[in-house]
């Protein structure tokens, strides 16, 4: 039986004009928008046509596209990479969720090179049930469809190695300032009514955090905000905004870390350099860091690769 691995995340636009096409194809999931079929197309074209410009903007300021992709196909070229290392000539493919190429195209590419098996890797350090649910029910239905078996490696934030590498990480931004110095780390916010039917993911995140905090050589003060709130519905407290003014009141140093995201995208190089870190500095200066994403750091392939051999 031969295998490959499709690593797989949101996408996002290659230039400005497909980031309609890309806010319609996320809005139009209904489990991005768990509405009735009839009203959907309705409610996802008014979102789109609120959010377009806002969102074409941000884009226009971080370089008119959407990193996430050449990121993307650089850990694809590095998780293959570390195969070969081991011996292991599984073809290794990358797909997105909402833009190309798509999962089902993805796994159409492989079946063409005589693959009947599958392991999906979602890049997303912990799991919810909209977005990695349905990365994974979108990639089971066009498997099925292809006759492809698939195994889906299971969210993987907090296994040891991901959690030595951001360590390493806070580590290496922590000796840049004194011993006063705090971390906010910060993840992606979910929907409130997801967390009352039962998504446990802030409380994953909320384990990372305490997790990497606890294998530092020296104990530090920390908080852990969401970002990225989308509509007037409630999402997973606190707020960054909110907790960026509560930090704002006692002028310490402070490490800014994502655990989100696998790749810098909108969410870090807009929502985190562009407003968040700004914000922070006209407070206390130069005396605020953001800490990196894996992008395309050969450790974080590495870990990969050794959590796919054993999924």
């Amino acid at each position: 039986m031969t295998r490959a691995v499709l690593l797989v995340n949101m996408g996002g636009p290659a230039n400005l004009t497909e980031v309609r096409p890309y806010l319609r194809a996320i809005f139009r999931d209904p489990a991005i928008l768990p509405v009735t079929r009839s009203l959907r197309p309705m409610l996802s074209t008014l979102i789109v046509g609120l959010r377009a410009r806002k969102v074409e903007q941000r884009y226009r300021l971080i370089g008119g596209a959407s990193p996430l992709l050449s990121w993307t196909e650089k850990l694809r070229e590095s998780v293959e990479r570390e195969l070969r290392a081991k011996g292991d000539a599984s073809p290794v493919a990358h797909g997105y969720r909402y833009s190309q190429p798509l999962i089902a195209t993805a796994l159409a590419r492989l079946k063409t090179q005589r693959v009947d098996r599958v392991c999906l890797a979602p890049l997303f350090p912990h799991a919810t049930r909209a977005m990695t649910g349905s990365i994974e029910s979108e990639a089971r239905r066009a498997a099925r469809m292809l006759g492809l078996e698939l195994d889906v490696l299971p969210a993987w934030g907090n296994q040891d190695a991901i959690l030595a590498l951001w360590r390493d990480y806070l580590i290496e931004a922590l000796s840049a300032f004194g011993p006063e110095t705090r971390v906010l780390f910060v993840a992606h916010g979910i929907p409130m009514r997801d967390v009352r039917a039962g998504d446990d993911y802030p409380d994953r995140v909320h384990d990372s955090a305490r997790a990497i905090v606890e294998s530092l050589p020296l104990p530090v003060e920390w908080t852990l905000a969401f970002q990225s709130k989308v509509g007037p519905m409630p999402w997973t407290p606190p707020d960054l905004d909110d907790e960026i003014a509560r930090l704002c009141a006692t002028p310490k140093p402070l490490i800014v870390m994502p655990l989100s995201f696998a790749a810098d995208c909108l969410e870090t190089l807009y929502d985190l350099d562009r407003k968040a870190v700004p914000r922070l500095q006209a407070a206390f200066g130069n005396r605020v860091l953001r800490v990196r994403a894996f992008n395309d750091d050969p450790r974080f392939a590495r870990a990969l690769v050794d959590l796919i051999g054993a999924a």
